[in-house]
């Protein structure tokens, strides 16, 4: 009996620690084999989004392109780098990670903010993320500009409105469902040219005081990837009407390297391209993932500056410092 008793003792010192330490072993096999598909997974699904850039003309190769920025193929390669051995996935790793660095050395500046040119403007575009009555702190922030576009307002009660009008003193402001215009001027007139559930488009036509009149066109494109942006981009880029002194703002929801904005060169330029401090993009929560809001004007305009600011949304505010360009005067 003694005997026995001493066997089962020793199975339990040395046999249950032997068989918890391969049950060990094998678990850190399976998540090393889990994290090499993971890696493997990644940089695949990355390159598809390097081979599909700019190549959105239809579904599959749209939803690739805008699911994978710079940033996210630059933390695939970066994993894929540290995990994989295969030297021709290395290889393909370390090339997504220098694609991946130069878009976001393109996207980052670190320029020096130059001096209010004379006679410049402010334009911006803030997507409020349905927030805008409930963070009064951010409605002065919106009377800070000539012209400003805001969409997804949200619903304001008439006592909520008399408040924010009060706090933006001096603008005078056009609401089209959950969107709106505000200019330091007039709206003389506005008409809708969207497209039901494909996006919404106004034209406005505004006055200031000492810029005269020219043409705004707000803008909020549907946010599914999958819905071809062909007679959106389209549809936009001709509600400007060829007016050299045109400002389009608005949440895109699509990268402005997209191949509908190629034609959109001859006649606007885009001032998130401007000179700016820190990355160009403006969704999400910080992160530079999409340059979905953005500002273009026309030739009667030149950018001087561009920056962002964080007031809640899920979306940056971006204001542009716009002057009228040297040919318009």
């Amino acid at each position: 009996m003694k005997f026995c008793f001493l066997l089962y003792v020793r199975s339990l010192l040395f046999k249950i620690p032997g068989r918890s330490m391969e049950k060990v072993s094998n678990k850190r096999s399976r998540c090393r084999t889990i994290l090499r598909f993971v890696a493997t997974g990644g940089l695949l699904l990355a390159w598809s989004g390097i081979v599909c850039r700019g190549k959105d003309s239809w579904a599959v190769p749209e939803v690739i392109y805008y699911a994978t920025p710079w940033l996210l193929r630059g933390l695939a390669g970066l994993l894929a780098v540290v995990v994989l051995r295969h030297w021709g996935l290395r290889l393909m790793a370390v090339t997504c990670l220098l694609v991946s660095g130069m878009e976001g050395w393109h996207s980052f500046h670190l320029d020096t903010r130059p001096a209010m040119p004379a006679g410049a403007m402010q334009a911006a575009i803030y997507n409020t993320g349905r927030t805008l009555e409930s963070t009064p702190e951010a409605w002065p922030v919106l009377a800070e500009t000539d012209v400003t576009a805001v969409v997804e307002v949200g619903d304001f009660t008439d006592e909520k409105w008399a408040e924010f009008s009060a706090a933006t003193a001096g603008m005078e402001w056009q609401r089209f469902g959950g969107t709106m215009l505000g200019v330091r001027g007039k709206i003389l007139s506005w008409e809708s040219l969207g497209i039901w559930n494909f996006y919404k488009c106004y034209r406005c036509r505004v006055s200031l005081p000492r810029h005269g009149e020219f043409t705004v066109v707000v803008v909020d494109i549907d946010s599914q990837p999958w819905k071809s942006r062909e007679k959106t981009m389209a549809g936009i880029l001709a509600a400007t009407g060829g007016d050299p002194k045109a400002i389009v703002l608005g949440d895109f929801n699509t990268p402005p390297e997209n191949r509908w904005c190629r034609e959109w060169h001859s006649s606007l330029s885009l001032a998130n391209d401007s000179p700016h401090r820190g990355f160009r993009e403006t969704w999400c929560y910080g992160i530079p993932l999409l340059t979905l809001d953005q500002i273009w004007y026309g030739k009667g305009w030149q950018a001087s500056w561009h920056e962002h600011s964080r007031h809640g949304s899920d979306h940056s505010r971006m204001k542009a410092v716009l002057a009228p360009a040297g040919d318009s005067r």
